[in-house]
């Protein structure tokens, strides 16, 4: 009997690990077709991708000192696929479906989901944080329509080609001058700010999804109105999260405010692309310092001004991570999770931002996808944070938690704000 594959867990990995008691460490992505998609072929494409990088097809084991990856050279169809048939709307029930974890004790650490009607289906696939950020979930996501599509053509996914080389975070920095490494051992300054979201409730409630669509058209307006001062529509997304964060009755605007967003940090690696699968993702940091203006093109430009320095900056995002990963590695588990569970009593609210699909790009076959939608881990309660994807330029916002009703009511309005934040600036 041959003895099992065994790899230690790398700085990524670890670092995420350090957030399973405050969120479910699971990424997901649904996306809509208007048609039938071949569930034979989505099986054998998800089988293919699974099968196509060792940490897919693994378990995650942790004890006191020390967390590592035993490959799992075996898994079963129902590890990673699922076929549903429905008589409703196929996207009410992958929505439903998406609250669910992909668990890191499992043996796989991908999972897809199909659920079609007779007229429609919708896709669902699941990811664990602890192999992928949102930038290689996306990525993912692209190498399962290519799975797909292969199949289609060729009747064989055989010459799927997955990236598979080093998944350790410390490659973005590899390339840093001898000159310039000194600076990312200097301890990142904390803004003195933050922004905990006031829940209406205490209950620890259920697992609960909401999301608002904001329309293309109006995307559009907003976005070529941010371009002439230079904004981006990350900075639309943010400064009206500010925006609607403030309004609280519960805020007072005019103290010092910062929500936490992500960057990705692929930037500072060749060609901008990581070696293998891998959390890359940064902070993005930007702050309220004066209080969050009345007026949101003011919000507007002052976040503009941020995000473009940190643009503009050769190691934005790098500062500290040597120091970060190397306690990653070298402190016992059970000394970090002791740290962990303090850091993340009190998290600011969160967004982040997968940018604009093409949705020809997700075509399987013939069919083009319609839309969908993006979530990050599902938070505990006090975290909040909205995760965004568009598709064709329509902007999807959407957050997952455990909430009470209340709470999701309140947090749809939050949504729901944000969305009609951007459509005034658009309409002014």
């Amino acid at each position: 009997m041959a003895l099992p594959k065994i790899t230690f867990a790398g700085g990524g990995e670890r670092g995420q690990y350090l957030t399973h008691k405050s969120n479910d460490t699971t990424i997901r992505f649904v996306l809509n077709y208007p048609g039938i998609v071949d569930a034979d072929v989505l099986r054998a494409a998800t089988k293919a991708l699974v099968e196509s990088v060792d940490v897919l097809h693994s378990t995650f084991f942790v004890d006191p000192n020390v967390a590592y990856w035993k490959v799992n050279e075996e898994v079963e169809e129902h590890n990673y696929f699922h076929y549903i048939r429905t008589e409703g709307d196929p996207a009410v029930t992958a929505y439903s479906l998406s609250l669910l974890p992909v668990y890191h004790e499992g043996k796989v650490q991908l999972r897809v989901e199909l659920v079609q009607s007779e007229t429609a289906s919708s896709l669902l696939l699941s990811i664990s944080h602890l192999c992928v950020d949102g930038g290689d979930g996306k990525y993912l996501l692209g190498k399962l329509m290519e799975a797909y599509n292969m199949i289609l053509e060729t009747g064989s996914a055989d010459a799927l080609e997955v990236k598979n080389g080093s998944r350790a975070p410390e490659k973005v920095y590899q390339n840093v001058s001898l000159k310039e490494a000194g600076k990312l051992f200097a301890i990142p300054g904390g803004l003195k700010a933050t922004s905990a979201y006031p829940f209406p409730t205490e209950d620890a409630g259920m697992c609960r999804e909401v999301h608002t669509i904001i329309p293309r058209e109006i995307m559009s307006a907003a976005r070529k109105k941010a371009k002439l001062i230079n904004a981006s529509a990350n900075d639309l997304l943010l400064a009206a999260c500010y925006q609607v964060y403030a309004a609280f009755p519960e805020v007072d605007a005019a103290q010092p405010c910062s929500i936490s967003s992500m960057m990705d940090l692929r930037r500072h690696c060749v060609d901008g692309e990581s070696e293998g699968l891998c959390n890359m993702s940064g902070a993005l940091p930007t702050a309220m310092m004066d209080g969050v203006p009345e007026n949101f093109a003011d919000t507007l430009s002052q976040i503009a001004q941020q995000t473009n320095a940190v643009k503009d900056d050769p190691l934005a995002g790098l500062t500290g991570l040597p120091i970060l990963y190397g306690i990653a590695r070298g402190i016992p588990v059970w000394m970090q999770m002791m740290f962990a569970e303090k850091a993340y009593g009190a998290m600011p609210v969160g967004l982040t931002n997968l940018g604009n699909l093409k949705c020809q790009d997700y075509a399987l076959g013939d069919l083009v996808p319609t839309g969908g939608i993006f979530g990050g881990p599902l938070k505990k309660k006090n975290g909040m944070q909205v995760s965004i994807i568009s598709f064709d330029g329509e902007c999807v916002l959407a957050c997952y938690g455990r909430y009470t009703a209340e709470d999701a009511a309140h947090i749809q309005n939050t949504l729901d704000s944000m969305a009609k934040v951007i459509a005034e600036y658009a309409a002014e």
